[in-house]
């Protein structure tokens, strides 16, 4: 009889249990916020039970799939590019690079043999011939056994030149000393400890001013002072009066006469075989320049731009220079040409400490690997990863020229150019000569404003978040109070299990010490009357 009691004791108390479940469950439903979901159980009649309940399934449907397309969307990483005009008191102003367009001077080419030979034996007299008429006379003993064309011939001059070491390349290049006859800059004076210098390979000495470097192109230290503008326009920028030195010209070999000009950031490295403008000699030259910043977003956006920390860069381990995507490429062509044809290009640079000598086109296995490489980077077909640099500036250049000097001008210049002495005094007489050898460029900040284009987030976690609850809003009518109310149900449905399971284990523990306990013994008496 006492089991039975309390096996009815216990489903009375499990029955009770789900009532007041089901209590909390009812009364959360019947008065959530969320639209539908009370009109399903306050309706009275099935078919409008149906029907709320249908109705509120489509639109919890709608609302989970358009949530959907939006967290994909998210993880997508979409972006957008935001264009300003930002004004500012004062610009940094950029590195500018000026290259001879002669790579070596004919004297320092006279008095090595060994180039001299190389420049005869490269072809370069018979490379610049035009392409002959078929109705000229091909037997001509004047004419070699296969046409040779001119940029395989200096291909081959470049090989053998850039086999000498860099001191040899240095002074055998034009040197700035000679060159620069004027300089001046924001209204004040600069001279040649102003420019840094690199050895290119088409170009030889190229020279750098303002590029903020320690030391010139022979190692030899300078300011590294940065410099800036506080005025637009013309008379506040660069001013530079340059001799490039015609007599100097290798004959056959250099087609055009004048300097390469780049503009360019301080931590980028140049190249002027591929970028600049030529500046011609006898006009003055005036680039007006607009600053233009990028930035771009990283990693998991789509341009998985990157500041080149795990991506190797000789021109950094070289020169110094910062990552720039076209340096990664060049570097990643060198790295296949060493791996491959156990030698450097002298296209790009090498750090020492790997050993590699520099490849000698006379052998033919050799030749033939690095034309190899030469034509899949100049394809773009080597297997390397060169993403974007997250920040970059460029410039963009109104290039506009005069007459320089002037005819009034030119007999003050010509007594000036006496003054200097050397090659200039020997020029100075003639104002056809005068006009073939110099050159003369100034570079200004058209205005101090700079453009700025910006890659954002075209959707951030703010956006996400709104955008989420913005259709769960306008679909089931749920709010951030919804869920406080949901969150609100299942603490009291956490909290009325622990109590019932504290209460189960109370129970249980006094119906084990009640069975524990041993029944009463009765002790029997004499039989009356005994």
């Amino acid at each position: 009889m006492t089991l039975l009691k309390e096996a009815k004791k216990e489903q009375a108390g499990e029955e009770a249990a789900g009532s007041s479940l089901r209590h909390l469950g009812w009364a959360t439903l019947q008065h959530t916020s969320a639209h539908g979901l009370p009109n399903i159980f306050r309706s009275q009649h099935w078919l409008r039970k149906v029907l709320w309940s249908l109705f509120a399934s489509f639109a919890f449907c709608c609302a989970l799939w358009q949530c959907t397309e939006i967290i994909l969307t998210y993880y997508s990483y979409p972006s957008h590019e935001k264009i300003m005009l930002v004004s500012n008191a004062k610009l940094k102003f950029p590195a500018v690079t000026i290259c001879n367009l002669n790579s070596v001077r004919l004297s320092a080419v006279n008095k090595s043999f060994a180039t001299f030979a190389s420049l005869q034996d490269s072809g370069l007299e018979l490379a610049h011939r035009r392409n002959r008429s078929p109705s000229w006379d091909t037997s001509s003993p004047d004419l070699p056994t296969e046409h040779v064309q001119y940029a395989g011939a200096f291909h081959k001059f470049a090989s053998e030149f850039n086999q000498l070491s860099d001191e040899q390349k240095i002074q055998m290049g034009h040197q700035l000393e000679d060159m620069l006859i004027f300089c001046n800059f924001h209204g004040q004076k600069c001279n040649s400890s102003s420019f840094s210098g690199f050895i290119n390979y088409k170009f030889g000495n190229c020279y750098t001013f303002n590029s903020q470097k320690s030391g010139d192109i022979r190692g030899s230290p300078i300011a590294p002072e940065v410099l800036n503008v506080t005025k637009a326009g013309f008379m506040y920028g660069l001013h530079l009066e340059l001799f490039i030195q015609q007599i100097e010209y290798v004959r056959d070999m250099t087609h055009a006469a004048g300097i390469r000009l780049l503009i360019h950031d301080q931590a980028q490295m140049p190249f002027p075989e591929d970028e600049g403008v030529n500046i011609p000699p006898g006009a003055e030259t005036d680039i007006g320049m607009m600053k233009v910043h990028i930035k771009r977003l990283k990693s998991p956006y789509g341009n998985h731009c990157t500041e080149g920390e795990d991506i190797k860069n000789f021109y950094r381990d070289v020169y110094g220079a910062g990552y720039t995507r076209e340096a990664c490429k060049r570097t990643c062509a060198q790295q296949s040409i060493m791996e491959n044809c156990d030698c450097s290009h002298w296209e790009f640079p090498s750090p020492k400490e790997l050993g590699y000598p520099k490849c000698n086109l006379s052998m033919a296995g050799v030749r033939e690997c690095v034309k190899f490489y030469e034509f899949r980077f100049a394809h773009d077909m080597l297997n390397c990863q060169c993403p974007l640099q997250c920040k970059e500036e460029l410039y963009e250049l109104t290039v506009s020229g005069s007459q320089w000097p002037s005819t009034a001008f030119i007999e003050n210049f010509s007594k000036d150019l006496k003054e200097m002495g050397g090659q200039m005094s020997i020029i100075a007489n003639d104002p056809a000569l005068i006009r073939d050898n110099f050159v003369k460029v100034v570079v200004y900040f058209k205005q101090l404003n700079y453009e700025l284009i910006e890659e954002e987030p075209s959707i951030t976690e703010i956006d996400l978040i709104s955008n989420m609850g913005g259709l769960v809003g306008l679909w089931v009518g749920f709010s951030v109070c919804t869920l406080a109310e949901f969150f609100e149900l299942l603490v009291d449905v956490l909290l009325f299990s622990l109590s019932r399971c504290r209460k189960m284990l109370t129970q249980r523990a006094l119906r084990g010490s009640y069975r524990d306990k041993q029944p009463p013994i009765y002790i029997g008496y004499g039989t009356p009357g005994l």
